[in-house]
């Protein structure tokens, strides 16, 4: 969708163009906001990266549930396991982030607003290695229970140095991290290439079709000019036209018949030449083809 902002630029031209000043004032606004980023997916991950870089939890997360809502929503069921996988890995490298900068406070926020969501699901088992207990006392404000957290060494803010901990170490590497936004890269590439378009996105693949039908009209133009105006001698490159399916008549089944019920003939005259002649139909089949090849540039 590489012609996205051009079509933008034709809206806002049309808007002008009828006077509907509020239109064009939404649409700008719209645009301003556009999450999406006109269907490019180099600034999507960039708008990415650039949430988790300034611990904007609220903002990364409305940016995945717009996409959800747009566009991950409308996938076939299989595809669901994929998108879950890539949203999980997005909040690891938030968590990550918030840890290699040293944002206890980003970190710790996170698990108070991510744990009724995340602490059930199996990939974040390991990361919410504490008592349920300790939550419900974080999310009602009793701030004693930060000492029951603190107990379990199991806890992604109170391990010291995690990034050896068996548990977290991969995704404090360089190769996790670009191997993630490779692939959310190329997820987002291939939705946004086969999702559905409006029919106004197909504008200028319909011109470049328009054009090219009529460069080749005013070249079968040309061609049957010529041979107007020199007759049998013009001297014209053939144009090899295929008559469409629904134009062949009866009389053109039945001379494909013909060349092929001719062809069969030929075949059996020359099955009963080889096995009337004194070698084997098998052994002497080289030695016979040669002879007909023989027999066939004869003929030419």
């Amino acid at each position: 969708m590489a012609h996205a902002q051009f079509l933008d630029e034709m809206i806002r031209e049309y808007l002008l163009y009828r006077g509907f000043g509020p239109s064009l004032k939404a649409f700008d606004a719209d645009l301003k906001g556009d999450k999406m980023k006109s269907f490019r997916v180099d600034k999507i991950i960039d708008q990415f990266m650039q949430f988790i870089n300034n611990y904007d939890l609220n903002s990364l997360r409305e940016l995945w549930g717009h996409m959800n809502k747009h566009m991950f929503s409308k996938l076939e069921s299989h595809f669901m396991p994929s998108v879950r996988k890539l949203e999980n890995a997005v909040l690891k490298m938030y968590l990550i982030n918030t840890v290699v900068n040293n944002k206890p406070d980003k970190m710790t926020d996170f698990f108070i607003r991510m744990t009724p969501e995340l602490q059930n699901q199996g990939e974040w088992r390991e990361w919410f290695g504490f008592a349920e207990s300790a939550v419900l006392g974080l999310l009602a404000g009793d701030y004693t229970a930060l000492m029951r957290v603190k107990e379990l060494e199991t806890v992604l803010p109170y391990i010291k140095n995690p990034e050896e901990n068996p548990i977290f170490s991969l995704h404090f590497t360089k190769q996790w991290q670009d191997t993630l936004l490779v692939s959310l890269h190329n997820f987002l590439a291939m939705i946004i290439q086969y999702m559905p378009t409006p029919t106004i996105m197909h504008h200028e693949e319909d011109a470049n079709k328009i054009s090219k039908l009529e460069e080749r009209n005013e070249s079968l133009k040309k061609r049957i000019a010529l041979l107007l105006d020199g007759g049998p001698q013009a001297n014209v490159t053939p144009c090899q036209v295929e008559p469409p399916q629904h134009l062949l008549d009866d009389f053109y089944v039945i001379a494909q018949e013909n060349s092929l019920g001719e062809s069969q003939a030929r075949s059996f005259r020359n099955l009963i030449r080889n096995m009337s002649s004194s070698a084997s139909p098998i052994l002497g089949r080289k030695d016979n083809s040669g002879a007909r090849k023989k027999t066939g540039t004869g003929r030419m």
